[in-house]
């Protein structure tokens, strides 16, 4: 996405029309990319949790949960607390573009949330690979056995 624009930038200055069409298509990425981020953690409440997070607000409660530790069974916090906050609002940011009329995106706030996107991609990777080096290293006597 970065390359894109960059690539946008060096082009003449669109018209009203293609400026809100391109808007809106950037919008409608970055709100796929955050979807995929989702994904990742809901695959962690689901398969490390064996609890699946639901209710009306379950986009931000999988979130919250994903931030904090738990002590039964053990697992620490799949995301730091400033990498929380970002997702809350990338994930209201894809709320927006879901809901609202595509021409009425704020073209800051669609750049806005690029950046955080692209940062918050880096840090959920790094974050996601001390998680796993976490896990790799915690005692647990039932891991690695099956039961028969």
């Amino acid at each position: 996405m970065e390359k894109g624009e960059q690539r946008a930038a060096t082009r003449r200055a669109p018209d009203s029309y293609e400026r809100e069409l391109r808007l809106a298509g950037l919008a409608q990425r970055i709100a796929q990319a955050y979807t995929i981020i989702e994904g990742v953690l809901d695959f962690v409440a689901r398969r490390l949790d064996r609890a699946p997070v639901t209710g009306q607000d379950w986009h931000k409660q999988l979130i919250a949960r994903c931030a904090r530790s738990f002590e039964h069974p053990a697992r620490p916090a799949v995301l730091s607390a400033p990498l929380a906050d970002e997702l809350r609002e990338l994930c209201q940011f894809r709320h927006v573009v879901r809901n609202i009329y595509p021409t009425r995106l704020d073209e800051a706030r669609v750049a806005e949330n690029l950046t955080r996107l692209i940062t918050a991609a880096r840090a959920l990777s790094a974050e996601c690979n001390a998680f796993a080096e976490r896990r790799a290293t915690q005692p647990d006597a039932s891991r690695g056995k099956r039961k028969r």
